[in-house]
């Protein structure tokens, strides 16, 4: 059984039976967040999907108070080194190990910068990440838009148990977008993410409920702090 809990908008915390591994850290500035990153005291260790304060968020505080690697696109992953943060880099169709968790990281269509001293630092290509654990796989997207390869991340990694989509718009694919998303990934539940943190990615949750009904896929509608187990 794995456990993921939401804590808004792309912050997941995925639990196995003896893994844990948190996903895009976006915690102290987000208005819906249940927990505190001083809250966070054990994981194994920290997935940034890209640069963006939003999803780099608290990973290297994180990463610090919990002893824990950074796992992220190489460029990034060097990034965190300059805070003492130990990390693992990689790219797109590499694969690492994390205690009993295999991560895939597959592309994004987005972008990735850090606004440092006035200036805007590259941190590498954006990206998602598959990850299979306890005999589970767990598709996080990252930031972006509908692409077509995300048919080929079935293919590479296996039938898809959870897709955690952004459905907010404007920054991302909206609903519409990730239905397309979830035809091509055909995922066995889907969890939207990124939307409703902040008014530029507001969405009508009734929409999506009615739209997701014409797909039949299963879809998880977590309030932050809420989980689903599969």
């Amino acid at each position: 059984m794995v456990r993921i809990t939401w804590y808004g908008h792309s912050c997941f915390l995925i639990e196995g039976k003896n893994t844990k591994l948190l996903i895009d850290p976006f915690i102290s500035n987000n208005p819906l967040s249940p927990v505190k990153p001083k809250d966070i005291k054990e994981v194994d260790a920290v997935l940034v999907t890209h640069g963006h304060g939003d999803h780099l968020g608290d990973a290297i505080e994180i990463a610090r108070n919990t002893n824990s690697k950074i796992v992220a696109i190489y460029e990034l992953s060097e990034y965190v080194k300059e805070f003492g943060i130990p990390s693992i880099g990689m790219n797109y169709g590499g694969w690492v190990e994390v205690k009993d968790a295999r991560i895939l990281m597959v592309p994004a269509w987005h972008s990735s910068g850090y606004i440092e001293d006035g200036k805007i630092k590259y941190l590498g290509n954006p990206c998602g990440f598959v990850i299979k654990m306890d005999e589970r796989k767990i598709y996080h997207a990252g930031d972006t838009s509908v692409f077509r390869d995300m048919e080929l991340i079935p293919k590479i990694a296996g039938e898809i148990d959870v897709a955690m989509l952004p459905i907010g718009g404007r920054y991302t694919m909206d609903i519409d977008q990730a239905i397309l998303a979830i035809n091509m990934i055909k995922p066995k539940y889907f969890i939207p993410m990124h939307y409703n943190t902040f008014p530029a990615i507001k969405v009508d949750i009734e929409k999506l409920k009615k739209e997701i009904i014409k797909v039949g896929i299963n879809t998880i509608i977590l309030r932050p702090g809420e989980n689903f187990e599969i």
